[in-house]
């Protein structure tokens, strides 16, 4: 059941910038925008601002965990319009530090030995505050410089709770708006519910750290500061404390001696490291958690912290991956659009051939620009905005890896204006692709699956029988799945009419409450608690 209250409060301002006028085309949509504007909040009007710019101040209005997750939207250009997600990426996750004093205390009461048994010194002045937690300097009795990242008071609840609404309100889209499938909404608020709460156990944050670490353990790339395991919890994360440049802090780095052309190119070199080498990759890697090492300028390395959101990919979506950037580099548009019609990501059919000429006309003038104008991120996002149109959705960890790229090609090219990400990556991507699907490569597969084959060669007959008869039965199959799926569909959209009118019963009820004072609010919130429950019900 969702947080009554929280939903109130949430549907106010959802009134308050007339977001229900956003929903698509339904025959319930001008009821639901008429009991939008018996709402007071909404009465103030929205002026000039764009469709994207409402969404993105209602977020902000919200809090930090519809924050995180409108900063997410941004990179779903699959999913939304590009005005949305334009405006959703100004999304600012601002918020001022907690008492430095309650943090001590919350450290001290999740250290598996006492306080002064770990630590020297303790700062209460946060080094850094975000929505989920804040940073401390401090000194372990060994005297290494740590920094202990410590969560927010009661933030696990209010995550829980905001999460529930959103589930809520997904669902609530789902049963009622037929064309929701094309967009997931349930199945995307299920991913970012994985995010956020990765975000909140810091021993996960910790786990990413170190594998990050071990992988570039001896490399001159990237270097992720140590975890302190044994004094690490839930709740608290003790690691080495850095001291290196801003990477966005250009004018230090050319002051430093660092060749900015190197760097910005080194950069590339760790994105396609942790992609296609260790199939682990950091995906929050703005320029708050990104820095540059000055010790050795002739070989500039990068140092990088909060590795909270890690991204892995599956055997078969890195093979798909990996194909399809090399196909783009190659200018070989066919391969590019067979691989996303076999890789199943369409939920309609999709026109080969109309499919590939949009495609071919988007990429060649890209890729026939100049260095200067040349940029693969954009072109991603422009890839994703036509993938929209054939309602072709990636998987969560692509758009895990989108945003990284965009990060990445982002900050390379404020370093080094010149970048080209596709004359580096290429040979990169080309050495990968040898090493997993080369002749060397495939003989040594063949060797490892032949005593495998060998065993289920008996086996073959049966299994063809089996096959021949599902193949036989399928029309019938199918006919009965497409009766319970319009069954179901029906019954799911009187309990999504029965939700909304429940909620509409709230808002009176809570309006009347507030203004009018005429003794119905009690009738009508038990009448919406009635529909809602039948709505709920399993």
């Amino acid at each position: 059941m969702p947080p009554f209250a929280r939903l109130f409060s949430v549907t106010l301002v959802v009134c308050r910038y007339r977001l229900l006028s956003l929903l698509p085309a339904h025959p319930i949509r001008p009821l639901l925008v008429f009991l939008q504007y018996l709402v007071p909040t909404s009465w103030r009007g929205t002026g000039d601002l764009s469709e994207g710019e409402r969404l993105r101040l209602a977020l902000e209005e919200l809090g930090p965990i519809f924050i995180k997750f409108g900063q997410l939207m941004a990179t779903r250009r699959d999913l939304l319009p590009p005005d949305w997600t334009d405006s959703l990426a100004r999304l600012q996750d601002q918020v001022a530090p907690f008492d430095g004093g309650e943090a001590r205390q919350k450290v001290q009461a999740n250290l598996p030995k006492p306080f002064d048994q770990v630590f020297a010194t303790f700062d209460e002045r946060p080094l850094a505050a975000a929505s989920v937690a804040q940073v401390h300097p401090a000194t372990l009795l060994d005297g290494r410089e740590v920094v202990v990242k410590v969560l927010r008071p009661g933030v696990e609840m209010r995550v829980e709770r905001d999460l529930r609404v959103m589930g809520f309100g997904a669902r609530i889209l789902e049963k009622l708006w037929a064309d929701s499938r094309y967009f997931h909404p349930v199945r995307v608020v299920r991913d970012y519910q994985s995010v956020i709460r990765g975000e909140l156990d810091l021993e996960q944050e910790a786990s990413n750290s170190e594998t990050m670490r071990r992988h570039f353990l001896f490399s001159s790339l990237l270097h992720i500061p140590e975890v302190h395991l044994d004094v690490s919890s839930r709740q608290v994360m003790i690691s080495d404390r850095i001291y290196g440049i801003p990477v966005n802090d250009i004018e230090r780095i050319k002051a430093a001696g660092i060749d900015p052309r190197a760097l910005a190119e080194r950069g590339v070199e760790i994105f396609f490291a942790q992609v296609f080498r260790h199939n682990f990759f950091h995906a929050d890697m703005h320029p708050g958690n990104i820095f540059v090492n000055p010790a050795n300028p002739d070989l500039p390395q990068y140092m990088a912290v909060d590795c909270a959101i890690a991204g892995r990919l599956s055997r078969h979506d890195l093979n798909v991956l990996g194909r399809m950037v090399l196909a783009v580099m190659r200018e070989d548009y066919p391969m590019l659009v067979d691989l996303v019609i076999r890789a199943g990501w369409s939920n309609a059919p999709i026109d080969r051939h109309r499919f590939e000429q949009e495609a071919t006309q988007l990429l060649a003038p890209v890729r026939s620009a100049s260095l200067e104008q040349l940029e693969f991120a954009p072109l991603i996002l422009r890839l994703f905005d036509l993938a929209r149109e054939y309602h072709i959705e990636a998987p969560v960890q692509y758009v895990l890896l989108m945003k990284t790229l965009v990060h990445i090609e982002g900050l390379g090219r404020s370093i080094y204006p010149q970048l080209d990400i596709w004359t580096v990556g290429r040979p990169l991507l080309e050495a990968w692709m040898m090493e997993e699907y080369g002749p060397a490569a495939t003989l040594n597969k063949l060797r490892n699956r032949l005593p495998e084959w060998t065993a289920q060669l008996p086996e073959m007959p049966d299994l063809l029988r089996d096959a021949l008869e599902n193949l036989r039965d399928h029309p019938q199959r199918q006919q009965d799945m497409e009766f319970r799926l319009a069954l179901n569909l029906r019954r799911n959209r009187r309990r999504a009419l029965a939700g909304v009118g429940a909620v509409a019963l709230g808002l009176l009820a809570g309006i009347d409450a507030l203004l009018a004072g005429s003794g119905w609010a009690w009738p009508l919130a038990g009448a919406g608690a009635v529909l809602l429950a039948w709505s709920l019900r399993a």
